[in-house]
């Protein structure tokens, strides 16, 4: 039986791809869509929505406080394979919680699903005792929490061992401004930037941790500290795709050379790390697969058929563009 996968790779488009043209999306050329329809036609594509399952007519709630358009394309994919309604919640202020949403205290929501959620009161502990919830992305760990991402420290590991491995000695690192609740994957890249410095018997310096809000004033300020440095940072690990892109603008605006006196990796492989120049080397996560995978995990606990606290980590790739290598 064809997959999603065969008709992808037929159709010489992305797996979002073929799950938007499946959702009927319209972020899609008529061109691809086309390509889509006739592979999924020759291979005998079909999707089994309709089919009787355990988890049929159920709804999965979505709360986060961002949304990534391909993770949302493969949590709607695969939850119309699973024949699951999708809703959303946006929790976008300090002091929401899980408990103050309707359709969690009426018992309508059968699984949750959280998407950069950082659970500022503390309430998921025993709130996933009484209903399942999937992590995505590893905002939060807790006891028999389920989550699924890629492995951030890993990751990180690789990328700035990329910076090490292209001759940079002084590797800088670049961390969002945050006032408190730091995300755990942001702890798990700081991490395997220290673990890679240690690898390499390179020195660990607190001066070279940077902090930014994505302002220019900040951004400006960093660069500037870094200048006035005796012995400047020449990489610079920047822990997203859109720090990296805004520390580009700012080296650049201050007259450095990026790779020649300043080579910089991000993380997310963003579409912005692709479109500035140079391109940004960055760490791509499969993030419709992730989506993906969320449901099949949230799924899985519906139907208690497998224990609740669980780390899946999918592959993550690192990806060589122009800041790294002239």
């Amino acid at each position: 039986m064809a997959t999603i996968d065969d008709v992808a790779a037929r159709a010489g488009v992305s797996i979002a791809t073929v799950s938007r043209v499946m959702n009927n999306s319209y972020i899609v050329s008529q061109a691809k869509r086309d390509r889509v329809l006739e592979a999924a036609r020759a291979l005998n594509y079909q999707t089994s929505r309709g089919q009787a399952r355990k988890t049929a007519n159920r709804t999965i709630l979505i709360v986060g406080s961002a949304f990534i358009f391909n993770v949302i394309s493969g949590i709607q994919f695969q939850a119309s394979e699973e024949g699951c309604e999708v809703l959303f919640s946006f929790a976008n202020q300090p002091d929401s919680t899980l408990g103050s949403i309707g359709l969690i205290n009426r018992g309508q929501a059968d699984g949750i699903i959280l998407l950069n959620y950082l659970d500022h009161a503390d309430e998921l502990p025993a709130l996933s005792r009484k209903i399942p919830i999937v992590h995505c992305g590893g905002t939060r760990h807790y006891p028999d929490s389920r989550i699924v991402a890629i492995d951030n420290k890993q990751a990180a590991y690789e990328a700035v061992m990329h910076l090490a491995g292209a001759g940079r000695r002084r590797i800088a690192l670049l961390l969002p401004e945050i006032s408190a609740d730091i995300p755990d994957y942001i702890l798990a890249r700081e991490a395997g930037y220290k673990a890679a410095l240690a690898e390499c018997g390179l020195d660990f310096d607190p001066e070279l941790i940077y902090q930014s809000d994505l302002s220019p004033d900040s951004l400006n300020e960093m660069v500037g500290h870094m200048l006035s440095l005796a012995d400047r940072p020449d990489g610079l690990f920047c822990v997203t795709d859109q720090l990296g892109v805004g520390a580009l603008c700012a080296l650049q605006a201050a007259g450095i050379s990026v790779p020649d006196e300043m080579a910089l990796v991000g993380f997310d492989n963003d579409e912005i790390s692709e479109l500035c120049r140079p391109g940004l080397t960055t760490i791509a996560q499969p993030w419709h697969e992730i989506g993906g995978e969320c449901v099949r995990q949230l799924v899985s606990m519906m139907q208690e058929v497998s224990p609740v606290g669980r780390q899946i980590f999918l592959a993550h790739e690192l990806i060589v563009r122009g800041s790294t290598v002239g």
